[in-house]
Parts: C-alpha cells; structure tokens; sequence
C-alpha cells in the first residue's frame, strides 16, 4: 500500500527519479530538458553501420565547442550532414573554424537549389594545404557571387594558379565591373598567328592589281612580306604598295611605292588601323614578267 503520510508531508517522494551506475541522478536543466555533460577527456560517440541522425529542434541545434576546439570524427564510410529545407547554418568559435580534411581529401555536395557560405563580417579565410587546393566545380559551373564591397583572393606566396577546364574559363564581372590589382600581375595567354602566302607569276601588267583583301580586326600586329622572286629577267622589277579599307570597297594608299628588283624583299607595315588590308602591285616594265610572293603574317598580341 502507498505510504500517503511520507507523501503527504514529503511531496518529492512520490517523483520517480533515475540514477545512473554511480547512483548520481541524470543531471537536467530547469526546464527539465536532458543534459549531458562529457568527462574530463571528451564524450565519444560510435556511430553504427547505419549511421547516425541527429534532428535538431524547431529553433536549431547548438553544439558548443571547448577552448580547445572540436572534433567530430566520421565513420569508415564518411560522415553525411543533411541539411533541412531551411538550410544549415555553422558558427565557427571567436578563434575561427578549422575542418582538416582527411589524407583521401574533403568532398562536400551541395543541394539541388546550391551551396551557399556566408562569410563573417571581418572576412572568410581558407587556408590551403602545402599541396595546394583544389576546388571541383560542377558540371553546370561554379559561380562565386561577390558582396557590394568586392570579393578579394589572396594567393600563397608561390603564387595563386587557376587551371581552366578543356572548355575555357567564363569570368563574368559584376555590373560595376571588374578590378584586378597588383603589385605584378603576370598573364600568360595563348598566342594566335596568321601566316598566308599568296604567290603572284608572270606579272606584266604596268597598272597593278590587288591581292586579297585580308580582315584584320583582333590582329593586334600584321605587316605583308614581299619577295621578287624573278631570276631569268634581269629587269623583271616590281612595284608594291599598301592600301587599307573600312569596307572592303572603298581603298586607300597607306605606304609609299616600294620597288624590288630580281632577288630582294621588302615589307609594309600599315600605320592606320581599319579592318581590310591588301597589297596593290605591278610590274615596272611590261617586257618583263615578274614572279611576286606576298606573305600576310600576324599575331594576336
């Protein structure tokens, strides 16, 4: 029978209470919620086959860490952090978070609607390792949106390398556009050239025709080669000029009359800029045939 004198004057005796092995009762906090507090050297969990789920509350989960920093050591076959709908959200300590990734690397896959890391207003570092980072974007490309103040990238000291895939690197400034700065900024790209041969026999015409009209938009530097290469004529002399042209229809004079004997060479180098160029030749003696190459040569920069 329920002993109603001890509860009535002891209304604490009729709570049912437990103990652990130590006979020390689970600790709580006021509102009667669960706390565990780990040892001395740390609270290890050992996460089964399956694997481990923790679902945080309504208003999240805050995991506290010790001055000393803290240690969430995965499973054989990596440790899975699903984010609810709302998204994750992690608080590094006021020294900074560090996550040291394993010798087999760190892979993190975003959700369907993407990946988003907000960093702290005194700016987010990632520091690599001495073999360098290596950052996988995915298939659709990897966008890094910059805040109003602008995004900084501080390379190592042995320098800052980015490897663009087999398709090409897409950098797209923001509205405002785009600021690079340094001290020394060295970029290496690759270089384009041009190298055409027109070759021009039995010249005896004494008024001249052109050669092909060439476009050189996005030619940084051209000039035309010319080499008479007449040897049986000893007068067989040829006369050339260079004309350019914004419309391929309308051409001007852009060089003196070179003249070239049996043998030699010269060149034409324009000294306006317009998108057609050609060279306009002729023979100096219509008794004599001239044999003409014309060589169009250019580089991108």
């Amino acid at each position: 029978m329920p002993n109603f004198k001890i509860i009535q004057d002891v209304a604490d005796q009729a709570r049912v209470k437990i103990f652990g092995s130590q006979n020390i009762a689970i600790n709580t906090d006021g509102a009667g919620n669960l706390a565990i507090t780990p040892p001395v050297s740390g609270l290890l969990v050992t996460v089964a086959d399956t694997g481990l789920s923790v679902t945080g509350p309504i208003n999240g989960l805050i995991v506290t860490a010790p001055a000393s920093g803290l240690s969430v050591t995965g499973p054989l076959n990596g440790l899975i952090v699903t984010a609810p709908a709302s998204g994750l959200s992690i608080t590094g300590p006021a020294n900074g978070l560090i996550v040291t990734a394993p010798a087999s690397g760190l892979s993190v896959t975003p959700p369907v609607d993407g990946f988003a890391i907000t960093a702290p207003a005194n700016g987010l570092l990632v520091t690599a390792p001495e073999s360098g980072l290596s950052v996988t974007g995915p298939a659709n490309g990897l966008i890094v949106t910059a805040p109003a103040s602008g995004l900084s990238v501080t390379g190592p000291a042995n320098g800052l390398v980015v490897t663009a895939p087999a398709a090409g690197l897409s950098v797209t400034p923001p509205t405002g556009g785009l600021l690079i700065t340094s001290a020394g900024l060295s970029v290496v790209s690759a270089l384009a050239t041009t190298d055409v041969t027109e070759a021009k026999t039995g010249i005896v015409d004494i008024a001249g025709s052109p050669s092909n009209p060439y476009v050189v938009l996005g030619v940084a530097q051209y000039s035309f080669g010319l080499v008479n290469q007449s040897t049986s004529e000893p007068n067989a002399q040829a006369a050339a000029k260079l004309q350019v042209s914004p419309d391929a229809i309308n051409w001007f004079d852009n060089s003196s009359v070179v003249t070239l004997s049996p043998g030699s060479a010269d060149c034409l180098v324009a000294s306006v800029f317009l998108k057609y160029a050609r060279v306009y030749y002729s023979a100096v003696n219509a008794a004599s045939s001239v044999d003409l190459t014309i060589f169009f040569q250019g580089q991108t920069s």
